[in-house]
């Protein structure tokens, strides 16, 4: 029996970063303007009710460590980050859950703006 090989792009990503940024160009974007509008919304909304309104529980606890605008910001990032790595991970997969994970920012974004939680 023949074994099936896992497809993966985590070595384009791990050795070509450029050339996964550009075959995933649109949906990376995505992901940083959701992600983007999610931090500045998190920010705002922190300054506005305190760290500990936030949800997130690694958002607030790099909130009480660096502070309501350093720790989302970062905390951010690293969501980010790991969003891409998994995705990498499955290479069918891949834009569909960087493009679902943009969604998912845009809609805490929406949350936070309006206050909806």
């Amino acid at each position: 029996m023949k074994r099936r090989r896992f497809k993966s792009n985590f070595r384009l990503l791990t050795r070509r970063p450029l050339v996964f940024a550009r075959i995933y160009r649109w949906e990376l974007l995505f992901l940083l303007v959701g992600a983007t509008l999610d931090a500045a919304t998190t920010v705002v909304f922190m300054r506005k009710y305190g760290v500990e309104a936030e949800v997130h529980l690694v958002i607030r606890l790099m909130a009480h460590i660096m502070g309501p605008v350093t720790g989302p910001v970062l905390g951010k990032i690293g969501q980010v980050v790991f969003v891409v790595f998994v995705g990498s991970l499955w290479r069918i997969w891949c834009r569909w859950l960087i493009l679902l994970c943009g969604a998912l920012y845009l809609l805490a974004s929406v949350s936070n703006h309006f206050e909806l939680l």
